[in-house]
């Protein structure tokens, strides 16, 4: 550190020859998060100073949270969401962590009475192998840190044609040391939802707790035009089995970074897990926290209040329509130079195959290939699956179909570059 501060111009200027060096959203299909909403970034600078971890200092804040909780709630059509119970995390991963971290609790409690610990119980608990979790093989890779974290074995169900999990194949894994199930709402890779209906009800018939990671399809299933044909579909509270999802502001939610929601049906479903997580918390205004992180930004809870108050579910219904037009007009250009999307897109989120199918290593990495000349060449950001070996291109707010046709022409000069096309 310097003896002595910069001057303010100084400063700035550093800051931005640091800002130029990242990459703004111009060229970017490879990202789940966007351009927060103007609202929601002035929201953020108003309420800077505010730590939502302390309730007592910051009650106002707090109240903001519960409300984003209650409204969350009712749009994943939760019967009573002034029920609901959760807050605001980081995001998907601290989310999941979070719903997983309670899944174990509940079931260790399982092994010791209202009397205590005793020997048997302790006994039994300790013959028990590695716990484990059911989830589907295109489960964000957030559960690998989670499973390293709590020293639980992920379980993978198998997957269909449309990299959907195969509900039989996810009841056939549950054994006595379940601890619970994962269900995907709009996955990473494909943007693909898993028939929550199914596993709800697997969950219930096995008495296990259900957590749909629903970070990225959360703000766009409930919105989507009633003439798509996902409109409507099950995937929240309106299943039995649910007893928790998590919903990120800061994707299609358009608030800022970090904006994570966890919700779950109501705060009877953890217990007595909240009790083994919550701690005393002399110093602060509340006597417990039962949260992961101590302190939490109240700027995250005002940006993504009053972003989803701004707009409103027809505000929501909007920006889902933009973004579902982008994908059909991408669909449209890919089909003028002979491509077509992997799988039928659900949502905002297209792969494309740009091998010939005869051999998945050889696919793998032309397609990485395709991936680094892509940005090398034209500054474009795409991504890739690791599922299969194909191109993935997500369809945010931040892209024009301006962007997308030039991209798709800087494709397709590249694929004839290597006589693909």
């Amino acid at each position: 550190m310097n003896e002595k501060g910069l001057p303010e111009k100084e400063l700035f200027d550093e800051l931005g020859f640091f800002s130029g060096a990242d990459t703004n959203f111009k060229k970017v299909f490879s990202s789940m998060c966007t351009i927060p909403h103007p609202i929601a970034v002035a929201a953020q600078q108003l309420f800077s100073h505010s730590n939502v971890g302390d309730p007592g200092l910051f009650q106002g804040t707090c109240r903001m949270e519960a409300e984003i909780i209650r409204m969350s709630a009712s749009f994943l059509n939760h019967s009573d969401p002034n029920t609901a119970f959760g807050h605001l995390t980081s995001g998907g991963t601290e989310s999941n962590i979070e719903a997983v971290l309670h899944m174990k609790n509940r079931f260790l409690s399982s092994f010791f009475d209202a009397d205590g610990e005793t020997e048997n119980q302790l006994n039994q608990l300790n013959q028990l192998s590695k716990l484990n979790l059911v989830l589907p093989k295109t489960a964000h890779f957030s559960f690998e840190k989670i499973a390293n974290l709590l020293d639980i074995e992920l379980k993978k169900a198998d997957i269909d044609s449309k990299f959907k999990v195969v509900p039989e194949s996810a009841e056939s894994l549950i054994d006595e040391n379940t601890i619970g199930l994962i269900g995907i709402a709009g996955n990473t890779e494909f943007g693909s939802c898993d028939p929550i209906d199914s596993l709800s009800e697997i969950a219930v018939r096995h008495d296990l707790p259900l957590h749909v990671d629903a970070a990225f399809g959360g703000f766009i299933y409930p919105f989507l035009p009633e003439s798509d044909k996902n409109s409507g579909i099950k995937f929240a509270f309106d299943c039995q089995g649910v007893t928790s999802v998590s919903i990120d502001p800061h994707k299609t939610g358009l608030s800022v970074i970090p904006g994570g929601v966890l919700i779950f049906r109501n705060e009877s479903v953890l217990s007595p897990s909240l009790d083994k997580i919550k701690v005393k918390t002399p110093y602060l205004t509340s006597k417990y926290q039962s949260t992961l992180t101590g302190t939490r930004p109240g700027s995250s809870v005002a940006a993504a209040y009053a972003v989803m108050k701004h707009l409103g579910a027809e505000g929501y219904r909007k920006n889902v329509a933009y973004c579902m037009d982008l994908t059909c007009h991408f669909q449209k250009e890919l089909s003028k130079i002979n491509l077509k999307p992997y799988v039928n897109p659900e949502i905002n989120i297209i792969t494309v195959s740009v091998g010939d199918g005869k051999d998945k290593d050889a696919d793998r990495e032309k397609t990485e290939q395709i991936r680094s000349r892509l940005l090398e060449k034209y500054g474009w950001n795409v991504s890739a699956a690791k599922t299969a070996p194909v191109l993935r291109f997500v369809l945010m707010p931040h892209v024009t179909k301006e962007d997308i046709t030039a991209m798709i022409s800087d494709l397709k000069e590249l694929l004839e570059s290597e006589n693909r096309i």
